[in-house]
């Protein structure tokens, strides 16, 4: 089968597109044949080596995946063949947590093979092109906004990076809740399509002054939740901004992992909660949610750019410049 294929970390010229053995789906695993596969910041940061997480070489990345069933392993009773399924990306081992496209070899083949137990049944209106989006993007912002911030009708909600695959997601989970969604994005054509999937209020933290920013709009809306995918470049102001009995979602540290301070006596003043959030967390309810809003309309998957598999160089090459605004998906 072909897959992108790395030898060594480094560079985007790293990446190759070869043939290697198909795999075959083992006692309780099942065979799937990817139809769409969408990249991941993380997908950069392991073939660069600049992960925590470093992957065993040669390796297939690709965490977000969505296809059919070919081959059931034994014991395998719960699915068909034919079955379109999305995989939960999360394993729980005796070797601690493994993570498909990280620790094990990904989506980004034309066939992967995953326990039985990593995958959910997606309905049969849902593209997989749409469905490969849901995994990590629409599932962390369904669980960190709905599951660990328990978001309230009415609301105001400070998403970051609103032109990512999360963030994107985010302003519309947050949009079923009829929250007031301000958006942070690097782009005024970002925050126009911002603006387009429902944020009111937009900031462009390339060329606005953030906090003058805040400050203006949290007069008039107090800023009850944050969704954060930046980290530590965006802590000052979230602390800052963040209105008593706040919570402020940490989903990821694209913008630094580590604060000189952690302004620890607004935290304790103002009564705010700072809550981790990781999609590996996720139950298979989470990820069946978010595919039954998908099919039905209410949440619909921003896709940039589709791409055949083998040009997954050029992908990557979006993501790290950042010019995308929503997912890339590759197709197999």
């Amino acid at each position: 089968m072909k897959a992108i294929i790395y030898h060594e970390v480094g560079e985007i010229d790293v990446l190759k597109y070869e043939d290697i053995d198909k795999p075959e789906a083992a006692e309780g695993e099942v065979l799937i044949k990817v139809k769409a596969t969408t990249l991941n910041f993380v997908d950069l940061r392991l073939r660069s080596g600049k992960s925590p997480r470093p992957v065993d070489l040669p390796h297939v990345g690709g965490i977000d995946i969505a296809g059919e069933i070919e081959e059931l392993g034994n014991g395998v009773t719960n699915f068909k063949v034919g079955d379109h399924v999305i995989v939960m990306p999360a394993l729980r081992t005796d070797k601690g947590l493994q993570i498909v496209g990280a620790n094990l070899h990904g989506g980004f083949a034309e066939y992967v093979k995953v326990p039985a137990t990593n995958v959910v049944k997606i309905p049969d209106n849902l593209s997989f092109d749409d469905a490969s989006t849901l995994p990590t993007t629409y599932t962390t912002a369904w669980y960190g906004l709905v599951e660990r911030g328990g978001i309230k009708e009415g609301q105001t909600v400070l998403i970051h990076a609103a032109g990512s695959g999360t963030g994107s997601a985010a302003i519309q989970v947050a949009k079923l809740f009829n929250c007031y969604i301000i958006a942070t994005a690097g782009t005024d054509d970002k925050l126009r399509q911002a603006k387009e999937i429902g944020a009111d209020f937009t900031i462009n933290y390339k060329t606005d002054d953030v906090s003058a920013k805040l400050k203006e709009v949290s007069k008039e809306h107090k800023i009850n939740m944050i969704f954060d995918p930046v980290g530590a470049a965006q802590w000052k102001d979230n602390i800052q901004f963040l209105s008593p009995k706040g919570k402020l979602l940490l989903i990821g540290v694209a913008g630094g992992a580590a604060v000189e301070s952690a302004m620890l006596g607004p935290i304790i003043m103002k009564d705010l909660e700072v809550i981790g959030v990781t999609v590996f967390n996720a139950k298979p309810e989470h990820f069946e949610k978010v595919a039954s809003l998908a099919s039905e309309g209410k949440l619909k998957p921003v896709i940039y750019k589709k791409l055949p598999l083998s040009e997954a160089a050029e992908g990557q090459r979006i993501l790290e410049s950042r010019e995308q605004f929503g997912k890339v998906v590759l197709n197999p």
